[in-house]
């Protein structure tokens, strides 16, 4: 169905002659699905497209102001589309309680290695973390391997995140 649905984009988006013929007899297909067809406007899928990616929605974040702003477009247009709402009551949209995990900024951790002194490390500067078990604090003991600082730059032959040989 996604191969047959990409297929229907490429042909709304193309200029080929095959595109311009009717490409619903020529894969006879049953009426709805050859109307469906017909309406495709790629220059309609690239407005909301280039809507919902723009900046301005700051990456549509679960339960940021750009997520909400980009389902409250997609709510509208579906109200524009006819469409019969089924969310919470008789709108577009479903309530959902999400829980939210972010790393305070005075976090702090400290490597203890078998041998030396304890190490401080400065949270954004010397290491990323999130503790994604809920808890105030978390403890484990692990390896720790540098994998590079993940730059990926084929022009100059170098990719930190190439296993090794």
């Amino acid at each position: 169905m996604k191969l047959f649905l990409i297929g229907l984009v490429w042909i709304g988006a193309s200029g080929s002659a095959w595109a311009a013929a009717d490409p619903a007899a020529q894969l006879d297909l049953p009426p709805a699905v050859a109307a469906a067809m017909a309406g495709i406007d790629a220059e309609r899928i690239r407005a909301h497209v280039k809507f919902l990616a723009d900046d301005l929605l700051e990456g549509r974040g679960t339960g940021t102001r750009g997520g909400d702003i980009a389902a409250k477009y997609i709510a509208t247009e579906f109200a524009l589309y006819g469409l019969t709402p089924a969310g919470d009551n008789g709108s577009y949209l479903q309530h959902v309680a999400f829980t939210g995990v972010h790393t305070e900024p005075s976090s702090s951790m400290t490597v203890v290695p078998a041998k030396g002194a304890p190490i401080d490390l400065k949270l954004g500067e010397d290491y990323v973390a999130s503790n994604q078990t809920q808890t105030d604090s978390v403890t484990f003991d692990a390896p720790i391997v540098f994998v590079g600082y993940g730059i990926d730059a084929p022009e100059f032959h170098w990719n930190d995140l190439r296993a090794s040989t």
